[in-house]
């Protein structure tokens, strides 16, 4: 089943607004067109819509970890 952002959010996940929704909504549809689970689905856009929920709310932390790996010499 195709899920909208709001569907998505309602259903699996009412902590996920916006971008994160949205986010969700796509890998799930995504991964249900390639013929994949709807359990395995719902749990890795939950997945990905809380990372992006996360560095919506934290984008100090966000950016200081990129930063840190980014320039990280053990590459």
């Amino acid at each position: 089943m195709p899920w909208t952002p709001q569907q998505f959010s309602s259903r699996h996940n009412k902590k996920l607004k916006g971008k994160a929704a949205t986010k969700a909504a796509s890998v799930a549809n995504a991964i249900l067109k390639s013929g994949g689970d709807e359990g395995i689905a719902i749990a890795t856009a939950n997945k990905y819509g809380n990372k992006i929920a996360y560095q919506q709310h934290n984008p100090i932390e966000h950016l200081a970890f990129k930063d840190c790996h980014d320039n990280c010499a053990m590459k």
